[in-house]
């Protein structure tokens, strides 16, 4: 017995949250270790522990993406996010 219609989501969507959890995780994971790295300065051992953390943070924001119900909720989260980082980096 197939799923009722209303309880799947449309090819855009889904096309829309494998997007933003693959890509737009990683350029949030980046742009958070880049931070990071800006505000934490001249100390390589707690840099190079943010290079191990990067994995953990990828994969706990592609689970994120996968959680939020619509797929502009989670762009809108990431590109906050990825806003204060820049922000964060330029200052």
């Amino acid at each position: 017995m197939p799923a009722k219609s209303q309880y799947l989501s449309g090819t855009w969507t889904r096309v829309s949250k494998v997007t933003a959890a693959i890509l737009g995780s990683y350029v949030v994971t980046m742009l958070i270790n880049i931070a990071l790295g800006t505000l934490i300065k001249n100390n390589p051992s707690v840099i190079m522990t943010t290079a191990y953390s990067t994995y953990l943070l990828w994969v706990f924001f592609m689970v994120i993406a996968f959680f939020m119900r619509k797929a502009w909720h989670v762009w809108s989260l990431f590109g906050s996010i990825a806003t204060v980082c820049s922000i964060i980096i330029f200052i």
